[in-house]
């Protein structure tokens, strides 16, 4: 007999131990005795007893039905052993519907036939529990079998249909009852049935448990229908094939689905092999998944030994790990990828690619691999190189002549570039410049009129001069030609543009030199006219002034002696006479002023001299080379060629250090700097006393400054505005009326004091109260400055 585990639960220990002894006398195995239903419970949960005796009171009627039916619950049949015979107590107790009832004290006999009982009902109990389930579970296979969505059917095991459900029937196109008893081959298509043949025949052999594979079913109407079998076969207890059970699911949409996407990968391909790039694509984990034809012909390895491979392992460790480093970023970025990079082609020559790639998905998104591009640029990128060079030569050489590039659209007139030197010619950034109309440039002509239409297509401009004034109000003069020419493919106007201050300059010097050496010609003429008969007149008033003195004396003694004889003879009448002829020719009046005069004619001649002097000095400065130059005798030398310019209009001062060394200079051109200023002074002192009786000051002073020269003309004039300060040097700027100012003068001593001395100019102005000139020049004196070509003791000029 089996032993059985029969679970005790008694609060009394006594009576438990002797139910626990009768039990193992009896061939079942006890488990307790549990005094309590927690106890009762914890070794239900752990050892699962077949049958359990409850023991009633436990401690009471209530607590031992409670007990008897937590492990009913759990499974387990359960006899309650009455110490009662109290008939509410079994009543209650049979309410619970136990498997058996004992009554105290037990018999030996009853507790066995009991227990057997009880395990026999429940038995019974189990089998009908199981018959339920597999009714249920016959009812649910027959609903499936029926109402599947695939095709399910059952065959003997030579491939016969015992039965097929509706949805079979349908894919394969005939009704279910026609396909019972039918062969299996019968409704195949000829090509698959070897293999039906070959796959069953393992499975009736028991080397596989089932079969899947896909075929190909004939409808009567000729039509293939692809689908998924996978076949069962349902055994005997030994093992021998009752049936088969199939399983079909249609796949054609599927399968048509996947020759079209294999007919486009085919496509895909050929166009992949057709393009002259390389084309790559890769899995997540950088593996060469497929390859075009340009790549095995750039790597030099067939596709086939490159598929599975990774950039590491192709090319070289640093690649690969570059590569690697940019597959991870597409990865988790997604979008485009561009970036260039040097590999080494099947020849072994370096060649630079620009690869273009991008990550594909599948249809939930998740990343699937990389497809790329590459392009070939080393060619390109030579011919770039070879026309940056050849740009950046030709920058140079515009940077170098200093040409102002402007391109513009004819179309807009729009400026869509510049260069630097453009930026620095008009006083505008490249940023302020960019598409604003080419008329935001303030171009005049030669004559200062404003041109505001842009000349560009209208007529050629080659080498045609004009001025541009800045936002700072600085006039430039400027050469400018335009040329059209091709930009990036459109047509386009460039305007080439070139500063000639400095050439306006020294034009200007030139024509101020010119005029000086035509003035100094004509000067030194007529100081050679002049000075002879000036001569002349010098000595002859020299010997008038000598003889007037002695022939003064000679007549005074003669009068006298004239007076003395009259007056001794007592000749009245001749005394009388002789002082009416001094009145009548007012003899004393002649001996007064006459000496007088002749004095002052003698000045006169002098001045005349001096003037004459100054003129052939100031005409005539000396060459090309600094020499040593008297600086004060320049200042008084330029105050007299000039007197006429302020002599009615102010008061010059000179306050000039006599002990000043000589200023190593170029003499022709220092004395313009001083008749400039100088006649700038008595013009600014003109425009504030005119209509007045006043007179202003002119204040020249000179001085030593450490190594320089320091000249000051202070005046008392105007003074300068303040919009006008900073343009006062600018070529072409003037305030004076037409005709009496060229707005040369300042441009040209600013040039001869800065670029030709190597000093400064600077002013200082106040509205209404004058203008103070302040001139610095170094001494100089050195290697250089004209010194070696001065003789000892040699005075300056």
């Amino acid at each position: 007999m089996e032993r059985r585990r029969v679970l005790v639960a008694e609060d009394d220990l006594a009576s438990g131990e002797s139910l626990r002894r009768e039990l193992v006398r009896l061939g079942h195995q006890p488990v307790g005795p549990a005094p309590d239903a927690a106890t009762a419970m914890d070794l239900a949960v752990r050892l699962a007893p077949d049958i359990a005796l409850v023991s009633i009171p436990f401690p009471d009627v209530a607590a031992g039905v409670a007990l008897g039916k937590a492990l009913a619950g759990r499974g387990i049949p359960v006899v309650f052993v009455a110490a009662s015979r109290d008939g509410e107590s079994l009543a209650a107790l049979a309410e619970a519907r136990p498997y058996g009832l004992l009554l105290k004290p037990l018999d030996p006999y009853q507790l066995a036939v009991s227990l057997e009982g009880a395990l026999r009902l429940r038995a019974e109990e189990q089998l009908a529990d199981r018959c339920r389930d597999l009714s249920e579970s016959e009812r649910r296979f027959r609903a499936v079998f029926e109402q599947a969505g695939i095709g399910v059917n059952r065959q003997t095991p030579d491939g016969r249909y015992l039965e097929v459900n509706e949805r079979f029937a349908r894919m394969v196109g005939r009704p279910a009852l026609e396909l019972v008893g039918r062969a299996h081959a019968d409704i195949s298509h000829p090509d698959e049935r070897e293999g039906d043949r070959t796959a069953l025949a393992g499975l009736l052999a028991g080397r596989e448990d089932s079969v899947v594979r896909e075929k190909r079913y004939l409808r009567p109407d000729g039509t293939e229908v692809w689908a998924r079998v996978n076949v069962t076969a349902v055994r005997d207890p030994e093992g021998r094939p009752e049936c088969l059970l199939a399983v079909a699911e249609d796949i054609t949409d599927r399968r048509r689905t996947e020759t079209e996407l294999n007919n486009q990968l085919s496509f895909q391909r050929s166009l992949m092999d057709a393009a002259v790039n390389p084309i790559y694509v890769q899995d997540p984990a950088g593996h060469y998944v497929s390859l075009n034809r340009a790549f095995e012909t750039f790597l030099g390895v067939s596709i086939q030994s490159a598929l599975g491979l990774t950039a590491r392992e192709i090319f070289s460790e640093e690649v690969g790990e570059f590569l690697a480093e940019k597959d991870r970023e597409i990865l988790e970025t997604d979008g485009v990828q561009q970036f260039e990079i040097a590999l080494e082609n099947a020849s072994g020559r370096e060649r630079h690619l620009v690869l273009n790639r991008a990550r594909f998905d599948d249809a939930e998104g998740r990343p699937q691999g990389i497809v790329g591009v590459a392009t070939d640029v080393t060619d390109s990128k030579r011919v770039e190189k070879d026309l940056r060079d050849e740009q950046e030569v030709l920058r140079r050489i515009l940077t170098g002549v200093q040409a102002g590039i402007f391109i513009i659209d004819p179309k807009t007139r729009i400026i869509e570039d510049v260069n630097p030197v453009a930026e620095e010619l008009c006083g505008q950034s490249r940023e302020q410049l960019l598409g604003k109309s080419c008329g935001v440039i303030d171009w005049s002509d030669q004559g200062g009129r404003r041109i505001t239409a842009c000349v560009l297509a209208e007529r050629n401009l080659v080498n045609e001069e004009m001025r541009l004034t800045r936002p700072d109000g600085r006039t430039v003069p400027i050469i400018k030609t335009v040329v059209a020419a091709m930009r990036r493919g459109k047509l386009k106007l460039f305007e080439i543009v070139f500063d000639i201050s400095e050439r306006k300059t020294l034009e200007r010097q030139l024509a101020v030199a010119q005029k000086l050496e035509s003035v100094g010609e004509l000067a030194a003429g007529i100081a050679h006219e002049i000075n002879t008969p000036t001569q002349y007149i010098g000595d002859n008033l020299h010997f008038l002034s000598t003889a007037f003195a002695g022939l003064a004396a000679a007549l005074e003694k003669t009068t006298a002696l004239a007076g003395e004889l009259a007056r001794t003879a007592g000749d009245a009448e001749a005394a009388t006479a002789i002082e009416a002829a001094r009145r009548e020719a007012d003899v004393d009046f002649l001996l007064d002023e006459a000496p007088r005069a002749l004095e002052q004619s003698v000045e006169g001649v002098a001045r005349v001299t001096a003037i004459v002097s100054a003129m052939k000095k100031f005409s005539h400065p000396g060459g090309e080379d600094k020499v040593a130059v008297d600086i004060n005798a320049a200042v008084e030398n330029t105050v007299i060629v000039a007197k006429n310019e302020w002599k009615y209009v102010a008061d010059l001062s000179l306050d000039l250090d006599r002990t000043l060394p000589p200023v190593f200079c170029l003499p022709g051109d220092f004395n313009q700097v001083l008749l400039n200023i100088l006649v700038n002074a008595a013009h600014a002192i003109a425009d504030k006393v005119k209509g007045t009786a006043e007179k202003g000051v002119i204040t020249i002073r000179t001085e030593a400054d450490g190594e320089f020269l320091k000249l000051t003309v202070a005046d008392t004039g105007a003074g300068i505005p303040e919009a006008n300060r900073r343009k006062i040097f600018d070529p072409f700027f003037t305030t004076k009326e037409v005709g009496k100012g060229t707005g040369q003068g300042l441009a040209i001593t600013h040039n001869i004091v800065v670029s030709k001395h190597g000093g400064s100019i600077d002013f200082d102005s106040e509205a209404g109260r004058g203008t103070t000139f302040v001139v610095r020049v170094p001494f100089g004196g050195g290697e250089g400055d004209g010194t070696a070509g001065l003789a000892a003791g040699e005075e300056p000029l």
